[in-house]
């Protein structure tokens, strides 16, 4: 049954209550410090700050970059001029001052900014991350200076003036760079611009200022894509201006808010309303994927805070100039995704306000740097300013019942289709699949009982027209498509039904051939249900007749779904003696192939899970070592396998084999994207139980988290068989066990940890004395 979705259209103000939201600055205070710029003194902010394994951060800096820059410490600026605005505190203010000071100090006579600072002191020239030339941090650098004008306006009136000055020398300079309307010809910079000119056209009403803000609304408007039939329906085309196909990234894309900021200024309602609805659009992808950027593949990891905060932003203003009661239920369901309303179910907040610096495929970056952490606190700063009726949108317990479901196509069942896997660069997963003539891709999925639009991925294209069947059970949909290459293009729609069943997407070529890169599902509406309330929220911007339109409210959930259980896979093992050591024959139940002889080097895959290919270690240098199966260490050994699967990836396994009496446990492993803290559980005969560190570094990135390199090696294989001179490393770790019969090793879930071998000491004769 359905009811109305009960929420205030309010303006907002101070006055109002808004959501509940905690604001903790604790990791932003320990990432600000003292630093030189040409022998003066400023207080900036440190690049990065990477987790410990205690879980304590450490200052790092951006190497050959430099150690704090104009992008994040403009970024501070505006988040404490933000909440001095709200409350009113003298610190706030004064935190904004010091970011603003420090700014300055980045400006060149002629009105343009250098990014960087290096250790030393000394300002970077001439990285690209940090010359002049009317880039980024020249525009949020004016976005910055220009706000801080405004907020010490009335406050600081000397001041504000000089921050003014600054600013419309910035301004006056980086105009120099517009191409019709676009500054370099890129939207996503040019909006960053034009929020800038804003806050100084508040003040002063220059013809200059708004002019720009005139030309670049245009400019923006015509690059808004709106075409129901296109992955990018609702969002603004990023691509270079000699690029003609469509590109997007979540950070930065300011393009909407400006859009609306623009459209307040010139009295130009449409631009108001071009905005709305685009937003409205391109949430179907923001909330249902949380993607990292779409060009000729969608490219979901990794999701970071910026691009978050960009979206939340839009929305915000949007609703603060609109009053759309859906936008702002769009905006608060946004937020949510860093507290865990995303493809891990984990949060991006640390317990020290640390904003976490990524979230890929299999785990959460926890390093904690100034964009990352900045950007969280400016999201929740938005949040928090939203009316408390949309908090129940803001929360950790909702499921969103309706993904982006992505397939890679080269892992799809090809049966007899006339076709073959291509490794490749620049495409999702390293490799594609060509087909050539008859062809039917298989896998199975899981898709809730809504219509969703087909599109695939196309990399390569020799060939003109191609006819597109799909299926899904009794769902079927057929269409003719012009293939263009480098392309995301819509197959056909397809209706879910709740069950795990088998996508079929086939077709014939007459003559030519092409490459898919992936078969992406993409849902007509958003779904999520919110478990505390048990009820469903759903989202219809495409006219889809089963639901109102707008945003609704269902009881309980709109849509169930088969779920696969989770079971611990229990692997009985056998014990084999070799040399004086006790080992774990574990072969029968590798599933990676980590280590890459010769013939392997193509195929190999330690450090990618998305896809087939990936790097890998070479075999030939750790061959030296071993002897008849055996890679001594120190005062242990362990059987290793360099032929096939010689490793599988940490997700829960229970090992089971005879309980006998050993001393001690040794464990070879290394992980990918990361290091990796955890915990194995030991089983003894009684019963009892021992928890034991189960920690490895990333493989090419060495020892942190306690263990020991095992071995190393000069270098490694990438996805195509290259060598890579990057040093990369097996490590291991030892523990001792306790005077009991030991029968079994539960193994956390830890997907991005490998392991290689375990091996087992006995205690000598005579030493487990009673």
């Amino acid at each position: 049954m359905k009811r109305a979705l009960i929420i205030l259209v309010l303006l907002i103000s101070l006055m109002l209550l808004g959501i509940e939201v905690q604001i903790n600055l604790d990791h932003l205070e320990f990432l600000r410090d003292h630093f030189v710029v040409e022998g003066e003194s400023v207080i900036g902010y440190w690049i990065y700050a990477d987790r410990l394994p205690d879980g304590n951060y450490r200052h790092a800096d951006a190497q050959g970059e430099g150690v704090t820059c104009v992008d994040d410490v403009a970024r501070a600026a505006v988040l404490y001029l933000r909440l001095f605005e709200i409350s009113g505190m003298e610190q706030h203010y004064d935190r904004a001052k010091e970011a603003l000071e420090f700014v300055l100090s980045m400006q060149d006579s002629d009105g343009d900014f250098y990014n960087f600072v290096f250790e030393d002191g000394s300002i970077n020239r001439n990285g690209p991350t940090s010359r002049k030339g009317g880039n980024w941090w020249a525009a949020r650098a004016l976005y910055a200076l220009a706000k801080g004008a405004r907020v010490s306006q009335n406050l600081d009136p000397e001041f504000s003036m000089r921050l003014a000055d600054a600013a419309q020398r910035c301004f006056r300079k980086i105009i120099g760079f517009e191409r019709d309307g676009l500054i370099q010809g890129y939207t996503d910079l040019s909006s960053v611009v034009l929020l800038g000119a804003a806050e100084l056209y508040s003040m002063s009403n220059d013809v200059l200022l708004g002019g720009f803000i005139k030309r670049c609304a245009a400019a923006l408007q015509s690059k808004v894509i709106q075409n129901e039939d296109s992955i990018f329906n609702g969002l603004v085309d990023e691509s270079s201006p000699s690029e003609p196909r469509y590109f997007w990234h979540g950070w930065g894309s300011r393009q909407l808010e400006a859009l609306a900021v623009a459209g307040e200024i010139l009295g130009d309602d449409s631009l108001l309303e071009i905005s709305t609805e685009s937003f409205k659009q391109s949430s179907l992808l923001l909330i249902n994927a949380g993607l990292y950027s779409i060009s000729s593949y969608l490219q979901l990891f990794p999701q970071i805070a910026y691009a978050a905060e960009s979206a939340i932003s839009a929305g915000f203003r949007l609703y603060h100039l609109t009053g759309d009661r859906d936008i702002a239920a769009i905006t608060a369901l946004l937020g949510s995704w860093f507290l865990g309303v995303n493809k891990l179910n984990q949060s991006m907040v640390g317990k020290n306000g640390e904003g976490f610096d990524g979230l890929e495929f299999s785990h959460v970056n926890k390093n904690a740097g100034a964009e990352s952490t900045i950007s969280m606190l400016l999201s929740l700063e938005r949040i928090k300013r939203l009316p408390e009726e949309y908090g129940d949108l803001f929360s950790a317990a909702i499921e969103v019942l309706t993904p982006v479901v992505v397939l890679e196509a080269e892992s799809m069942r090809a049966g007899l289709s006339e076709s073959e896997i291509i490794q490749s660069t620049g495409v999702s997963g390293s490799a594609v699949t060509k087909i050539s003539g008859a062809f039917s891709l298989r896998q199975p999925v899981t898709l809730v009982e809504a219509s969703y639009s087909v599109f695939a991925a196309i990399n390569e294209a020799r060939t003109n027209e191609v006819v597109f069947t799909l299926r899904l059970g009794e769902s079927k949909s057929e269409k003719t498509v012009k293939i263009e290459e480098k392309t995301v293009q819509k197959l056909g729609v397809l209706k879910g039904n709740g069950k795990e069943t088998t996508l079929t997407v086939g077709g014939k070529l007459s003559e030519g051939s092409f490459d898919i890169d992936q078969i992406i599902l993409v849902p007509d509406i958003v779904a999520v249900y919110l478990v505390e309330d048990d009820v469903s929220i759903v989202f219809n911007f495409k006219g889809c007749s089963e639901f109102d339109e707008g945003v609704s409210v269902i009881d309980g959930r709109v849509f169930e779904r088969e779920k696969s259980v989770l079971q611990v896979p229990v692997l009985p093992v056998s014990l084999i003696e070799m040399n004086g050591f006790v080992h774990l024959d574990l072969l029968k139940y590798f599933d990676n192939n980590g280590i890459a002889t010769s013939d392997e080097r193509k195929t190999a895959n330690f450090d990618n899970p998305q896809g087939l290919f990936g790097a890998s270690y070479i075999s030939s240098e750790l061959e030296k070592a071993i002897d008849s199966g055996s890679l001594a260490v120190e005062d242990t050994e362990f059987m290793v396998n360099v032929d096939g699967n010689d490793n599988f990836r940490l997700t829960g396994q229970a090992l089971t084999f005879s309980a006998e009496m050993f001393d001690k446990i040794c464990i070879l492993g290394a992980a990918n994207h990361g290091d990796y803290t955890g915990e194995a559980l030991l089983i003894y005969e009684d019963d009892s139980q021992q928890v034991i560190p189960l920690s490895f570094s990333d493989w090419c990135g060495g020892p942190s988290t306690g263990e020991k390199i095992a071995f190393e090696f000069s270098g490694r294989y990438d996805n195509t068989g290259n060598t890579e001179r990057i040093k990369c490393m097996l490590y291991y770790r030892c523990v001792d066990l306790l005077e009991k019969p030991l029968k079994g090793i539960v193994l956390p879930q830890m997907p991005n940890v490998h392991v290689f071998a375990i091996s087992l000491s006995r205690a000598e004769p005579g030493s487990q004395e009673e």
